[in-house]
């Protein structure tokens, strides 16, 4: 279990890019104990740093392929599936929804490493000041704010993809104390730990200041917030915090306010979002990968020509991207051919479903035959990766949810159509049978979010938060079972919702005895 809490060495050294707070994440040039840490605004600065850089490396990946935050939050959904002559078991048990307590991802412990360096910053940064007066209060709290937002959001994963969980909020820094708990319920963990922790953070934070987007901030903070209770399905006090955040100020410097879609990243430069977060009105927060530093990100969505094993879903791609490669079938969304390289085929019958572009450089109007700048300037080439973890078209689309829930349809149009007229797409009436009633409203909500977040990390958890999973996998994992070589009458689709959640890997159990198996595994 101790390798799974905290490691009791502290990274004391990590890398910048001139000019930019953007944590990356290197091996440390030095160790050192905690009783010699924390002793000047530089150990701070490496300690927040450090945290920032295990998150990243849990959520980005640490090798080929590892891009957890895909794992749980997309890869499971019906917007992946795996690439049926390329694959491999991890990509096969998250499509097929057979994961097993061997499965890499199912892994929690990484999430636990984060947890434990931000237990050791909340302990220990503001020891810092009594040794140097450089560490003012508002250092301090600037740190403070950030560790309580990241345990938070670690926890938060943590909950959505295993349930119950083991909490641990002091540093493990003793041999002799007892490395092993039991799971506290995932309800009780909301409610005492996450929800506190953001209210600390948010409290903790400067407010009405321009941003740096790979920093946790208030804007960020907030949608966290507002995420969590979502998740709880406590609706009012979700609009509270949208409110809060449409308070903050955004990396640009101008408020968010939230009151029409001029606050969206305008169409026309919608990539911007995701090529060069920092200057986008729209980004809240984002963590970064730069593959100069830490090398290739190499996610399985990544703009190479290499096989990878998993593809947009050919359901997805039949009913949303391919139109749009065609004049007389395409909507005017903006969306797919910037998502997906669709184009770079000569052969209409074949596509490139696995040469997913959204996170990096592409042309705006690709076409089939790309010029020979098009091709020296974007295909082919390597990118660094921006994550978006939380954007504003988003948490308007959240709001409108959570305005459709309290019986505010008008309301839960307006913001909708922010995000569908900003795509390209005429505005939806209110007359239109899509959106004329409180179920169809939410349906047309999650389509919109499944279109503008697809590779965000949201559809997954979307499903499980309304209730969506079993209605929308069941037919899905049906088909695929099928297309596997399980005869009809045996495919059993999501039969057992109870693996909604994930198992524990056999590492974790054996780590700690007092765990618990998820039932169904």
């Amino acid at each position: 279990m101790k390798k799974i809490i905290y490691s009791l060495v502290i990274v004391s050294s990590v890398a910048f890019i001139a000019g930019c707070n953007k944590f990356l994440d290197q091996k440390p040039l030095s160790q050192v104990s905690v009783n010699q840490f924390y002793k000047s605004k530089y150990d701070v600065d490496a300690a927040v740093a450090g945290m920032y850089a295990a998150f990243q490396q849990q959520m980005i990946g640490d090798a080929q392929y590892k891009e957890r935050v895909l794992y749980w939050g997309d890869y499971r959904s019906d917007n992946f599936e795996r690439f049926l002559s390329y694959t491999n078991n991890n990509t096969t048990e998250v499509t097929l929804n057979g994961i097993t307590t061997d499965d890499e991802f199912a892994d929690w412990s990484g999430l636990y490493t984060v947890i434990g360096r931000a237990n050791s910053n909340i302990k220990y940064v503001a020891g810092a000041a009594v040794t140097d007066n450089t560490v003012t209060t508002a250092v301090i709290n600037k740190a403070l704010s950030e560790s309580y937002a990241m345990r938070a959001m670690c926890y938060f994963y943590i909950v959505r993809v295993w349930g119950d969980a083991p909490v641990w909020t002091e540093p493990y820094e003793n041999v002799t104390q007892d490395a092993e708990k039991a799971r506290t319920a995932a309800d009780k963990v909301i409610t005492e730990n996450i929800i506190p922790d953001l209210t600390k953070a948010y409290d903790l934070t400067v407010k009405a200041q321009t941003t740096v987007v790979w920093s946790i901030n208030e804007g960020a903070i907030c949608a966290m917030m507002a995420d969590v209770y979502m998740w709880k399905k406590d609706y009012a006090n979700a609009i509270v915090w949208m409110n809060n955040l449409f308070k903050a100020k955004s990396p640009t410097g101008s408020v968010y306010t939230g009151t029409t879609g001029a606050f969206l990243q305008p169409g026309a430069t919608w990539k911007t979002i995701f090529t060069a977060p920092p200057t986008s009105i729209e980004s809240i927060w984002n963590i970064h990968w730069d593959y100069t530093k830490n090398a290739c990100a190499c996610m399985i969505t990544s703009f190479t020509a290499n096989n990878k094993p998993i593809v947009v879903d050919p359901d997805l791609y039949a009913k949303w991207i391919l139109p749009q490669t065609n004049v007389a079938t395409a909507t005017g969304d903006i969306r797919p051919k910037q998502t997906l390289d669709a184009y770079t085929v000569t052969d209409p019958a074949k596509n490139l479903r696995d040469r997913f572009i959204k996170w990096y450089p592409s042309p705006v109007n690709p076409t089939a035959v790309p010029t020979a700048t098009e091709l020296a300037s974007y295909y082919g080439q390597t990118f660094p990766v921006y994550m978006s973890m939380y954007r504003l078209a988003d948490i308007y689309l959240l709001y409108a949810e959570a305005l459709n829930a309290t019986n505010d349809l008008a309301g839960a149009l307006k913001y909708l159509n922010f995000v569908h007229v900003r795509a390209g797409l005429p505005a939806y009436a209110p007359t239109n049978p899509l959106v004329a009633n409180q179920t169809a409203m939410l349906e047309a909500i999650l389509q919109e979010r499944q279109w503008e977040l697809i590779g965000e990390g949201k559809r997954w958890f979307d499903l499980v938060r309304t209730n969506h999973v079993f209605s929308v996998m069941d037919p899905l994992l049906r088909k695929r079972q099928i297309a596997a070589g399980t005869a009809p009458a045996d495919a059993t689709g999501f039969a057992d919702q109870r693996k909604i959640l994930w198992p524990l890997t056999r590492g974790v159990l054996n780590a700690n005895k007092k765990l618990v198996q998820n039932p169904g595994y």
